[in-house]
């Protein structure tokens, strides 16, 4: 049995996708209520019909059809707009005043009234036409309330007929208040989870394209701009040799798989030596030591990583080489752009560093004086010279080539 009632369950609360949340909520409440409408009208049939009150009888017999109508219309058509009209604009209040008048105030039918002016807040309907049918539904309600007091009851009933009747209509109303209730609960809830679930994307996403301090400031003080004057940092930009040929002999698929292999491999590196990515430009890639905070070594840092991006092109299945510069000295830092945010770094520290790559040679790594200076005694080079640098004139560099044998 507990399968079965899982299934019913499942039918029950299921929502074509294509709904909006508002409509998918009255969708579900109407899949849920028109049967319990039908039930409800059949016991009242019988109910009425042990009375003898044969037009009670008889517009009951009426309103099943039409709960029967507003089920195949919601389930077959997916319209939601009709059913409503039929069931709580209409039926309700219409068998709400009959039942007053043919039973009495006391017997609790005039309850029934006032549903209509809660369900119509589910209505996907604009709220200044929810809240005119609201109205129009309270003023039936207090109409039928008014009748009742002011008619005197078609029948006269035992007091068991009207304690069943006071009780029918109590726990009647009070399902579908626990219903709405509950629903509008899942509702929220499942709102809330959409809400925490997309806080937690954009809380992965920010910290994904900035650095986790810089996005910590920008979240305590998101009007503020961040700007970072750094005394020392590190630079290091890496380019792919032959990029430009390689990728006019491959589909669009390829290429972006050929840099993601690569640049994921980059990114582990990158992790492990404890830097950060700036940025990748095409097939160049650039990573700072030292921003946005300050680190022991940071040249030291950079160079182990460009030792390790040679030792991973040469473990590629694709003949990959690269070129390599690096560079350090004081930059600026901070964020630009306000609906696409990017963390960059500026100055004459940086332009160098990419000058280093670009006048570099494959499977070399290039170095300024100013990085040499940091780095001698535990690592060897090979002096390149006096090389003319474009934008900057002729500069002193040297190939670092390994790691020194007494490290």
């Amino acid at each position: 049995m507990i399968p079965v009632f899982r299934q019913i369950g499942e039918t029950l609360s299921y929502t074509p996708q294509n709904l909006s949340q508002r409509t998918a909520r009255l969708y579900l409440l109407s899949k849920i209520g028109y049967p319990l409408g039908l039930v409800y009208h059949a016991v009242a049939v019988v109910m009425f019909h042990q009375l003898n009150a044969m037009p009670l009888v008889y517009y009951n017999i009426v309103s099943l059809i039409a709960f029967g109508l507003c089920v195949f219309i919601t389930l077959r058509f997916r319209n939601i707009t009709v059913p409503f009209l039929i069931g709580p604009v209409v039926e309700m209040p219409v068998h709400a005043g009959l039942a007053t008048l043919a039973f009495g105030l006391n017997s609790c039918w005039f309850l029934w009234a006032l549903t209509p002016a809660v369900l119509v807040f589910w209505m996907p309907i604009e709220l200044r036409v929810r809240v005119a049918i609201s109205c129009f539904s309270a003023l039936i309600f207090v109409a039928v309330g008014l009748v009742g007091i002011l008619w005197e009851p078609w029948y006269e009933i035992p007091i068991f007929w009207l304690s069943l009747f006071v009780i029918f209509n109590l726990v009647g109303n009070a399902l579908t208040f626990c219903i709405l209730f509950a629903l509008n609960t899942e509702v929220a809830a499942n709102a809330e989870d959409a809400l925490e679930a997309e806080y937690a994307r954009s809380e992965t996403l920010l910290y994904n394209l900035l650095p986790e301090d810089i996005a910590a400031r920008l979240k305590l003080e998101p009007d503020r701009t961040i700007a970072d004057s750094l005394p020392k940092v590190a630079i290091l930009f890496a380019d792919i040799v032959n990029f430009t040929p390689r990728s006019a002999q491959m589909q669009p698929e390829e290429i972006v798989e050929f840099l993601n292999r690569i640049f994921t491999e980059f990114d582990h590196l990158a992790e492990k030596h404890g830097l950060e990515k700036i940025k990748t430009i095409g097939d160049a890639y650039m990573v700072a030591a030292g921003m946005p905070k300050p680190v022991g070594d940071p040249v030291h840092r950079v160079a182990e990583m460009a030792l390790d991006m040679l030792k991973v092109a040469e473990t590629l299945p694709d003949a990959v080489e690269l070129r390599i510069g690096l560079h350090a000295g004081p930059a600026v830092a901070g964020v630009i752009g306000n609906r696409k945010l990017f963390y960059d770094v500026w100055g004459e520290t940086v332009n160098t560093a990419s000058r280093m790559e670009s006048h570099g040679e494959p499977g070399r790594i290039q170095v300024t004086e100013a990085a040499k200076a940091e780095l001698d005694g535990r690592y060897i080079f090979e002096s390149r010279g006096t090389v003319e640098v474009k934008g900057m004139g002729p500069i002193e560099t040297w190939w670092l080539a390994e790691r020194s044998r007494s490290e």
